[in-house]
C-alpha cells in the first residue's frame, strides 16, 4: 500500500468520524434528552422554546453534512491531483480540515454557554443551597495520570535535545518545541483551574454531576496533553529521520485520536442515565 492510498483512508475515516459519526452520537443524545426529559416535566432545562431546541439540532446536522460533503471534495481533488505538489500531500491539509471540522463542536459549547446563561437569569430562587466542592486537582484525577503528564513533557524535551546532540541553545528547534509544548501545558492548566475553582455554570446541576463533569473534563485534558506531547516527540523524529512523506498520515490519525479521547471519552463516561434530571423539574431545589 502507497503512501498515497493510505492517506485517502486515513483521511476518509477523519471526515467520518469527525462529520458524521460523532455528530450523530451528539444529534441522537439531544433528541433524547428532549423526549425523556421534555419541556413539559422540566421547564428549567429549556431557558427557550423546545422548538428552538429542535431547530438548533437540525442546524447542527446540517453543518456537519454541508462538512462531510467538504471532505469528500477534497478527496476528489487529491485524487486529481490539485492538492497534490511537487513533495505529496501537505502535512497541514487535514489540519486545515480538521479546524473547519470543528466548528460545529464550537458553535455547540457557545450555545450551552449561552443557554446556561440564560437559566441563571430565570433562576428566582431566594436561597440557594452552598456545597463543600473538592478544590483540590487529587480529587478529580490520579497522581498517576498527573505524573504521565509530566513526564511526557519531560520525556519530548529530552528526546528533542538527545536529536540535537543535548546542545542547549536558544533558537534552536528542540528548544523552540519545548516552549511551544511548554505554553500549550500552561494553558491546559489554566483551563484546569478554572473547572476547579469557577463558579458553577448551571445554577441548577447537582454538586455530584458538577464533579464528575469536570473530572472527566480534566481528564480528557490530560490525555490530550500527554498526546501532544508525543505527538511533538514523533514531528522530531519525522524531521531528524527523514520521514516527511508520513506526516499527513500521522496528522490526520493524531487529531481523530485527539477527538476519540475528548468527545468519544465523556460519551463514553458521561452517560446520560446517570445524570440527575430531577433539578430541571418545576418543583425541584438544587442539590
Amino acid at each position: 500500500m502507497t503512501i498515497q492510498i493510505l492517506f485517502y483512508v486515513v483521511f476518509i475515516a477523519q471526515i467520518f468520524l469527525l462529520s458524521a459519526y460523532f455528530p450523530g452520537r451528539l444529534i441522537q443524545r439531544m433528541r433524547f434528552i428532549q423526549r425523556e426529559y421534555p419541556a413539559s416535566s422540566h421547564p428549567k432545562l429549556y431557558p427557550k422554546s423546545s422548538n428552538y431546541f429542535q431547530k438548533s439540532i437540525s442546524a447542527y446536522r446540517f453543518i456537519n453534512t454541508l462538512l462531510f460533503i467538504l471532505g469528500l471534495v477534497i478527496v476528489y481533488y487529491i485524487y486529481e491531483g490539485s492538492l497534490v505538489g511537487e513533495k505529496g500531500i501537505n502535512p497541514m491539509l487535514p489540519w486545515a480540515y480538521f479546524m473547519i471540522q470543528m466548528m460545529p463542536s464550537l458553535l455547540l459549547e457557545i450555545f450551552g454557554f449561552k443557554m446556561t446563561k440564560l437559566m441563571k437569569q430565570e433562576d428566582i430562587r431566594t436561597h440557594k443551597s452552598a456545597n463543600l466542592a473538592p478544590r483540590h486537582l487529587f480529587d478529580y484525577i490520579s497522581p498517576w495520570l498527573f505524573s504521565a503528564v509530566i513526564l511526557a513533557y519531560l520525556t519530548m524535551v529530552a528526546f528533542a535535545f538527545y536529536t540535537e546532540d543535548f546542545k542547549f541553545e536558544f533558537g534552536s528547534k528542540a528548544f523552540i518545541v519545548s516552549m511551544i509544548l511548554l505554553v500549550g501545558y500552561v494553558f491546559f492548566f489554566s483551563l484546569i483551574t478554572w473547572l476547579i475553582r469557577g463558579k458553577k455554570t448551571d445554577p441548577y446541576q447537582s454538586q455530584k454531576d458538577r464533579t464528575k463533569t469536570a473530572s472527566l473534563v480534566i481528564t480528557t485534558l490530560c490525555y490530550t496533553m500527554i498526546a501532544c506531547a508525543f505527538f511533538l516527540g514523533f514531528s522530531i523524529a519525522v524531521a531528524t529521520y527523514q520521514l516527511k512523506s508520513m506526516m499527513p498520515v500521522a496528522m490526520s490519525l493524531f487529531l481523530q485520536f485527539l477527538v476519540v479521547i475528548s468527545t468519544g471519552f465523556m460519551l463514553q463516561n458521561n452517560r446520560l442515565e446517570d445524570i440527575d434530571f430531577d433539578v430541571y423539574k418545576a418543583d425541584s431545589t438544587a442539590k
